[in-house]
């Protein structure tokens, strides 16, 4: 299982993942060509994804960058251990290194931006099984973004 947590600014949102479906088709730079939807675990930096929703999710949809989407991936990191640390401490290392590579990516802190900062993050059953990865999305929940955030600065 992961979770995904949403900061949109000052409210945290949490979904748990779980689940397996495809892989998205891609070309040979490894850029998604079609929407499909994909285990959560397939999804990797610089792919663009559907709506987000609250509760349990089996997949989520892959959609090519130049098509309307709501999130983009735009880093990921592998958290440290051989024991979970617990969920607190998994999502409070994530918001620390989402929000510094938020800035990073999109020009302008989480606080000052127009768009939301969600990541993906282990649990305890999926860390047994060596998950270890946080990965942050930036988007928003409204869709319609086109292209890639990155450098927007907004």
């Amino acid at each position: 299982m992961r979770r995904a947590a949403a900061l949109l600014i000052a409210a945290v949102c949490g979904l748990a993942v779980t689940g397996c479906s495809t892989d998205a088709p891609r070309n040979s730079a490894g850029q998604v060509t079609a929407t499909a939807s994909v285990d959560p675990f397939k999804i990797v930096v610089g792919d663009c994804t559907g709506p987000m929703k609250d509760g349990d999710i089996e997949s989520l949809q892959v959609v090519p960058c130049a098509d309307p989407h709501y999130f983009e991936a735009y880093a990921a990191t592998n958290l440290t251990g051989n024991s979970f640390p617990g969920e607190a401490e998994v999502s409070k290392q994530a918001t620390k290194f989402c929000s510094a590579e938020f800035h990073t990516f999109i020009g302008v802190a989480t606080k000052d931006s127009s768009y939301d900062m969600y990541y993906l993050y282990p649990l305890e059953e999926s860390w047994a099984a060596a998950d270890r990865q946080v990965l942050c999305l930036a988007g928003t929940a409204k869709g319609g973004v086109k292209g890639s955030l990155k450098g927007v600065g907004k």
